[in-house]
């Protein structure tokens, strides 16, 4: 009920009529221990006869709730005087200094959509509700349902109302709805999906660019399967190629990692980029925008925008990372090694791993695991020794 645990006592309970309470406890997955903890506490209070309020209170700590018989649907009285400019600020320092986020992300990725969130509180149609504010954002997307653009703002401006109304900056009423499907839109057209580069076309790409120090870059990116942020955040140690780069997600943050060539990429392991590396060697990238940066130069090449129009029209989509799904791919088919190894060196979780690279496994590639594991499986019992006689 408005972002938190609603609780329900049928009639069957009560003696004749059904009680409904929203609890102090924030409705999301973080939280269910903790719901699911409160709820067999007053469950056992209420059975010893204790009053529900008074069992809600003792169960969250908190003072007793009032009863709740309106719905979702209730109408909203405007609030006067909220000083969303200033909400914002506090939200933003709350998911820099817990780590959720770094500065860097804040103004690359929100920064200009929770100015948009201001603008739109300030305009002549003043939101009243959490879902005419969700409208407004959205109107002038109105033409992209289902696009990423949209999604985000969307779930950028929910989940600043939720923190909000969950640290009592705003009332209960501000908590925005639980389903924002029907704000973000569906897409009308299917999604394409980024696509491993070939290794072919990683050195065509390499020998068309002039510039000795974009060419490093992506020599680097294609050899190490980096994210292209990551180029900025390289160093040697004791003779070996570490990337020092964390990313921060809400599965955690990831580690500094050794970078290793694939046993596979032997044009990889001929440029001998461990053994050169020089952070002098790097192309001028502005610090936290180096995807952007990268991004830019070589849409200005030729040959990037030959290769994005030839595989756009085999049905994918080539971008800055199809180098690190390419290194992923390689990785998994010519050199079969296993999710969890591929995982730790790409740096990130084996879940984020499998959510991210299983969409290419289609079945030519599961056929061609197969007939392996059978013709290992057939080398091994012919190697193994026969019945003593």
């Amino acid at each position: 009920m408005r972002g938190r645990a609603l609780l329900n006592l049928s009639e069957r309970v009560t003696g004749g009529k059904r009680i409904q309470r929203v609890l102090p406890l924030p409705w999301e997955a973080a939280a269910r221990q903790d719901i699911h903890t409160a709820v067999l506490a007053i469950h056992a209070s209420f059975a010893r006869g204790i009053p529900l309020d008074q069992c809600i209170a003792l169960a969250t700590g908190s003072a007793s709730p009032e009863e709740d018989d309106s719905t979702p649907e209730d109408v909203v009285e405007p609030i006067q005087g909220t000083d969303w400019q200033g909400l914002v600020a506090q939200y933003r320092d709350h998911k820099i200094s817990s780590g959720l986020i770094k500065q860097t992300t804040w103004e690359r990725t929100y920064a200009a959509r929770m100015q948009r969130l201001v603008e739109a509180t300030k305009g002549k149609t003043k939101p009243s509700t959490p879902r005419q504010l969700l409208e407004l954002l959205t109107q002038r997307l109105k033409d992209q349902p289902g696009s990423r653009g949209r999604q985000v703002v969307v779930q950028q401006a929910a989940a600043l109302l939720r923190w909000a109304v969950d640290n009592e900056r705003l009332p209960q009423e501000w908590a925005p709805p639980l389903v924002l499907s029907s704000y973000t839109g569906r897409r009308r057209e299917p999604k394409s999906v980024t696509t491993p580069i070939g290794v072919d076309d990683i050195l065509l790409l390499v020998e068309s660019i002039p510039d000795t120090r974009w060419r490093y870059a992506v020599q680097l990116l294609a050899s190490f399967g980096l994210r292209p942020e990551e180029l900025q955040h390289l160093e040697l140690r004791e003779g070996r190629l570490w990337c020092n780069y964390a990313k921060v997600s809400s599965r955690g943050s990831t580690r500094p990692r050794p970078l290793r060539v694939l046993p596979c990429d032997a044009w990889a392991q001929q440029w001998r980029l461990e053994e050169t590396f020089s952070s002098t060697r790097m192309p001028p990238m502005r610090p936290g925008f180096g995807s952007q940066d990268l991004k830019n130069y070589l849409r200005r090449r030729p040959l990037w925008d030959q290769l994005r129009h030839r595989y756009a029209l085999e049905g994918e989509k080539l971008v800055l990372y199809s180098c690190r799904h390419g290194y992923a791919h390689r990785a998994h088919v010519i050199c079969e090694l296993p999710p969890k190894v591929v995982a730790a060196a790409m740096g990130h979780t084996v879940e984020t791993h499998l959510a991210a690279y299983s969409k290419w496994c289609g079945d030519e590639v599961v056929d061609d695991a197969f007939d392996k594991a059978a013709r290992l499986l057939g080398e091994r019992q012919a190697q193994a020794p026969g019945p003593a006689t």
